[in-house]
């Protein structure tokens, strides 16, 4: 391609700030028109992409393959499925914020509108771009760790939505915490350890923050035999307060070794014989050794480098392709079936439409 693609970004509210460096990054290779009808957020928009950038009122406007060459969908929830069934309708690739939908019967609507026009459909799973992931990702590929015996996956944040945000409604999230982020968990694990086989699943509600769930636990058969625990707390100050929890963390535990990734530390592995995992020596009674993993971009960042790439018909190393993300939808909803029966949800399941 000889000119710049042309990329009509869907939404301006916080998730931006994350997009935003992506696109900014290669600014010699595509240009950015934003849709967004609050126009309080303008210019916050306009301090992350430039004074210059165009903004419309209405993401409608940029559904035109006369105006944009592919869309980035940062919408609420709710709108995810509709806004990516309209851009394949008018012939535009689709990139999409995690979550893909508010459940399967989304994503497949989804799927079908894109493959049915010939565009691509890529969700932003951020996490399997990231470095840190992807090195834990490496190190149980290595076959080094031994049979893998246990997951375990954690999410802490303090979220409380402001009155009358979509976040607070239970329809327009697609439920709660479980479905809107610890889906990344949920999608990591796909990636580290294979599909789930089964799902038992309990939350809490604190009426104060949200409709939905603001907390959440999930306990999981692997496909490959081992169990996983992943857990979603949005009642927690953790790693916003000194001293606090951490963010993010995953740990992986093996028969000849284990390795953790925790936000803000890094990724690190232990060989329980000292042997050599990768370059590094294990040495020292329970010592874990650090991994170094390399540039300091984003997985929001190479997400989208690899996007633009496939946009620009060169080779890319897209890993959150629709077909695949919506298997992470899947145990979202197999979770929440679970919590409504009281019961252990199989997978797969059957898609089932929102009921508003």
């Amino acid at each position: 391609m000889n000119r710049k693609l042309r990329i009509g970004i869907l939404g301006g509210g916080g998730i931006l700030v994350a997009h935003a460096p992506g696109f900014n990054r290669l600014q010699d290779q595509c240009e950015v028109i934003v849709a967004e009808r609050d126009a309080s957020r303008y210019d916050q928009i306009r301090k992350l992409l430039g004074p210059d950038v165009k903004i419309v009122g209405d993401y409608a406007e940029l559904l035109n393959k006369e105006i944009v060459d592919a869309v980035d969908i940062l919408l609420p929830h709710h709108l995810h499925a509709p806004a990516a069934i309209a851009a394949a309708q008018a012939g535009l690739p689709v990139l999409v914020e995690k979550v893909m939908a508010r459940n399967i019967y989304e994503c497949d609507q989804m799927i079908e509108a894109c493959s049915k026009a010939g565009v691509s459909l890529t969700v932003c799973h951020d996490r399997r771009y990231d470095n840190d992931w992807m090195a834990l990702k490496h190190i149980v590929e290595s076959g080094e760790l031994g049979d893998i015996l246990f997951w375990k996956l954690e999410h802490n944040q303090n979220v409380i939505f402001p009155e009358k945000s979509w976040g607070r409604s239970k329809e327009q999230i697609g439920g709660g915490a479980i479905m809107s982020c610890l889906t990344h968990q949920i999608d990591s694990l796909r990636w580290y350890g294979g599909e789930f086989e089964s799902v038992t699943s309990m939350s809490k509600v604190d009426a104060s923050r949200m409709e939905g769930e603001s907390i959440g636990a999930v306990i999981a058969r692997m496909k490959s035999g081992a169990l996983a625990l992943l857990s979603i707390n949005w009642n927690t100050q953790s790693h916003q307060a000194p001293n606090g929890l951490w963010y993010e963390f995953n740990h992986v535990t093996g028969t000849k070794g284990e390795a953790y990734f925790m936000s803000g530390k890094g990724t690190f592995v232990k060989i329980y014989e000292g042997q050599k995992v990768f370059e590094y020596d294990m040495k020292g009674e329970g010592a874990f050794v650090k991994v170094d993993t390399g540039d300091g971009l984003t997985g929001h960042q190479k997400c989208i480098e690899e996007w633009v790439k496939s946009l620009r018909g060169e080779k890319a190393d897209i890993v959150t392709m629709g077909a695949d993300s919506r298997k992470t939808v899947e145990v979202a909803e197999a979770a929440y079936r679970s919590e409504a029966t009281g019961s252990v949800v199989r997978l797969p399941i059957h898609p089932i439409p929102w009921k508003s």
